[in-house]
């Protein structure tokens, strides 16, 4: 199978192979493991070149130089190139391992093209390969993402007779990997491990990662499960990524429970290992335990980095805890460990959107202070903290200050003035806005449109609203349930009903289950419209729909019935509403209690309030003021109120 590949992939032209390794990116190779380069099985007797020239076996005084010069990790590409040229015109030639240094030294710099230009020199002047210069060969492959070239390389070791050893395999495998193919490495590692060739801890935590990388954590378990039976050494970086893995699935008991198996089997977690499961932690809103394990990691005397405190100051901050992201804050800065702009944008964003702004202002000159840049995200940040405490002057003053400094606005910042200047019923500043996003190239989001759609209805400018509707559909993104209920509810709001409903004909969602929500808009704007005739026949019309009836349906109903002085026919309602199987929230009692007592039906809406006391509701502010007013009025309603004292000193 493996000869197959070999053969397939080496058949592909040389020119194409080239033109593709030109261009890839990859990371470290698997030789960095290995101090001294190994030779092949015939290193014993005098190794000569293609062209019949004996090489020398003792290395010369500039061979044992350019050796330790490779050897140190401090050569530079042009020096390696130089020194490369001068070995290969020496007489008698060089033994391949002086060769394999360079070639060795050149990968490690990641000028990939640079190997295999050497290595066509070698070609030429016909010095031959080993093992080595292969493996070097194949990593150049996999790390320039032409794994199947590197398959090529594989074919011609077994064509010189050469045993492809651990590197070869792990350095495959590896590619393979990192091309996606995750799965194939893995019959490539059970091949070979027939072999007795595969079995190698860092082989293992390379298929343990591609499965990871893939959330097939499984798979990953059942590689981790096999290592252990092969007696294979598990170390923390294989621990580590296993963990994270988990966490970031949610599967944060799992990920414990490596943990343990982790100390149990005398491993020490790293910085690593706690910053992933104080993550998981903070992801669930499990914050003790996230503290609990940082108390932990700090008595355990592993140094707390930057992406610890990050991790834990997010987790706080997703949870609006902005006093404990502050403390967290806090204590990083007087262990010396200087906040990065994450950081700083993080607990700027938290306190934003707490209205905290002179703590998040505090923050904002800290940062300038330190030398830190804010970026486009941090300025938004602190543009809509502004807007939302009701300053909208001071941003504006930010926003011409990014214009100032010549910073790249992007839709985001755009969206929070906009959103500033419509909660402030600026909406001609916010058009202007909006137009002008529009005009330097900046394509309007969904926000946009719903944000500006939305203030326009409230404003009673439903026209303007309506055509900017018109202007999504046709070159906008797809409108959302957000921007139909904004417009349907200004229409209705605006009397518009024939519109309203003609949008809500044109809907193809009507039948999906967000449907009902488009329904009970246009049924609450017709209640509220005194349309009450055509609000009962949009309720009629739901189930021919395939929709069933919720709780928000028949409260605007009840509250429409109610206003309009139908208190009984909205008793009804009610009633039937529980037959079908929709049971009355707090909000239905409110409103039935409200309307009865407006029509002086004193007895039921008592009646009604002790069903309400015995489900557990309790009457709002406007039900209570009521009934003391009824009290006052009349003795025997006085006189009933007095039978339900605790549900009413509860309620007050």
């Amino acid at each position: 199978m493996l000869l197959k590949i070999a053969n397939s992939s080496a058949s592909s032209s040389s020119s194409s192979s080239r033109h593709a390794i030109r261009k890839g990116k990859t990371q470290h190779s698997l030789y960095s493991l290995r101090k001294t380069p190994l030779r092949n099985s015939s290193s014993n007797s005098i190794p000569i070149n293609s062209k019949g020239c004996k090489a020398h076996v003792t290395p010369t005084q500039f061979e044992y130089y350019v050796r330790g010069v490779c050897k140190s990790g401090k050569i530079k590409l042009n020096d390696a190139k130089r020194y490369f040229d001068r070995l290969v015109q020496e007489q008698p030639v060089p033994a391949i391992d002086t060769f394999n240094h360079v070639l060795g030294s050149v990968s490690r710099l990641k000028c990939y093209s640079d190997v295999f230009l050497m290595y066509r020199k070698l070609n030429c002047v016909g010095i031959e390969p080993d093992l080595y210069t292969l493996n070097i060969l194949i990593n150049c492959c996999c790390n320039l993402n032409v794994v199947d070239y590197g398959f090529g390389l594989f074919g011609e070791i077994a064509k010189r007779g050469f045993e492809p050893d651990v590197v070869t395999v792990g350095t495959l495998v590896k590619g393979l990997c990192n091309d996606g193919r995750v799965h194939y490495a893995l019959q490539l590692f059970d091949k070979l491990c027939e072999k007795r060739l595969g079995e190698s801890e860092i082989i293992y935590g390379t298929l343990i990662d591609g499965f990871c990388k893939m959330h097939e954590i499984g798979r990953a378990l059942e590689m981790h499960r096999r290592m252990v039976k092969a007696e294979c050494k598990v170390n923390v970086l294989t621990y580590g990524m296993i963990i994270d893995a988990l966490c970031k699935d949610g599967l944060i008991s799992e990920a414990m429970e490596m943990f343990s198996e982790m100390i149990d089997a005398g491993i020490h977690p790293d910085v690593v290992v706690y910053s992933s499961l104080i993550d998981g932690f903070c992801s669930l809103g499990r914050f003790k335990e996230a503290v609990k394990l940082f108390k932990e990691m700090v008595g355990r005397e592993i140094s707390v980095d930057l992406v610890t405190y990050n991790t834990l100051i997010h987790g706080f901050c997703q949870s609006g805890l902005w006093k404990e992201a502050t403390i967290i804050f806090k204590q990083m800065v007087g262990q010396g460990i200087c906040p990065c702009v994450v950081t700083f944008t993080i607990l700027i964003d938290c306190l934003c959107k707490e209205g905290k702004m002179a703590e998040a202002c505090g923050i904002f000159k800290l940062m300038i202070k330190q030398g830190k840049e804010p970026n486009l995200y941090t300025y938004s940040s602190v543009m809509s903290g502004l807007c939302l405490v009701g300053r909208l002057d001071d941003a504006e003053k930010l926003f011409n200050m990014m214009v100032d400094k010549g910073l790249k606005l992007d839709v985001v910042s755009y969206n929070v003035m906009i959103s500033g200047y419509c909660k402030s019923w600026k909406t001609n500043e916010a058009i202007q806005l909006f137009q002008e996003m529009q005009c330097k190239g900046l394509k309007p989001t969904a926000v946009s449109y719903n944000t500006l759609i939305g203030a326009l209805c409230h404003a009673g400018r439903v026209r303007t609203a309506h055509k900017l509707f018109k202007e999504m559909q046709s070159s906008g993104p797809s409108p959302v349930f957000a921007t139909y209920s904004a417009l349907l509810g200004g229409l209705c709001k605006n009397g518009q009903i024939e519109e309203a409903m003609d949008l809500l004909q044109s809907l193809e969602s009507t039948k999906s289950e967000s449907g009902i929500q488009f329904f009970n808009l246009l049924i609450d704007g017709m209640c509220k419209a005194g349309k009450l005739e055509e609000a009962r026949k949009k309720l009629e019309e739901i189930s021919s729909n395939g929709l069933v009836p919720n709780v928000s349906t028949y409260n605007s109903m009840i509250d429409g019935l109610c206003k309009k002085g139908m208190s009984l026919e909205a008793c009804e309602l009610l009633m039937q509403m529980e037959e079908k199987g929709c049971l009355p929230d707090s909000i239905s009692f409110n409103i039935m209690i409200q309307g009865l007592l407006r029509e002086k039906e004193v007895q039921r809406a008592m009646q009604l309030l002790e069903v309400m006391r015995k489900r557990n509701f309790l009457p709002n502010e406007a039900v209570t003021s009521m009934l003391i007013h009824v009290a006052m009025d009349d003795e025997q309603s006085c006189a009933m109120l007095q039978s339900l004292p605790t549900f009413l000193e509860t309620s007050s």
